[in-house]
């Protein structure tokens, strides 16, 4: 198994496999390889955090992103950050660590970069693995209606969240407006 930023055949590839990892999840809406396509064709795009998970023959087997976005503070004041969405792995190929590994190389990606700080939407039994913890005491909101223990953020920069605070504002392929 091998990770890789995605390629043009790869990317075709991975959108099957997000939509059956996603097929009988409780928390989906059945649009996540429509999410990717769009975001994949956002101006913000950077296909060096579109990854994904191949085997030998280089089936697509899981695929994770990171796409831009930035927490806004009610003054305007913007702090740029990234999303991790969505992490999938095809169901036959779950529970082998090929999502932990997805996440990883991406956070590594990330910090090499020296982005601030991911955001994720998710599981906290799952991703609180990897350092992720709820957002709002660092002052940092959704802009939708989500219990606090789902929506968290990691720093990757240490103090990369020091003084950061308002709503976060997602990359508009995810069709998120904040609440008023």
């Amino acid at each position: 198994m091998q990770i890789t930023p995605v390629t043009p055949d790869l990317a075709a590839k991975s959108l099957p496999v997000i939509a059956d990892a996603f097929a009988n999840a409780a928390h989906s809406d059945g649009h996540e390889a429509d999410l990717v396509t769009a975001l994949r064709h956002s101006s913000d795009y950077r296909p060096e955090y579109d990854a994904v998970a191949v085997n030998d023959e280089e089936a697509v087997l899981g695929h994770a992103m990171l796409s831009k976005a930035a927490v806004v503070a009610d003054d305007g004041q913007r702090w740029p950050v990234y999303v991790l969405a969505p992490v999938a792995v095809t169901p036959a190929e779950q529970k082998k660590g090929l999502g932990t590994a997805l996440v990883m190389y991406l956070e590594t990606m990330a910090y090499g970069d020296g982005i601030r700080a991911l955001s994720v939407l998710g599981d906290p039994a799952y991703y609180g693995r990897f350092g992720f913890v709820p957002a709002r005491p660092f002052g940092i909101t959704a802009p939708y209606e989500v219990a606090d223990e789902n929506f968290m953020v990691r720093e990757l920069q240490e103090g990369g969240l020091t003084g950061v605070h308002g709503v976060l504002h997602y990359d508009p392929a995810f069709g998120l407006t904040p609440q008023a």
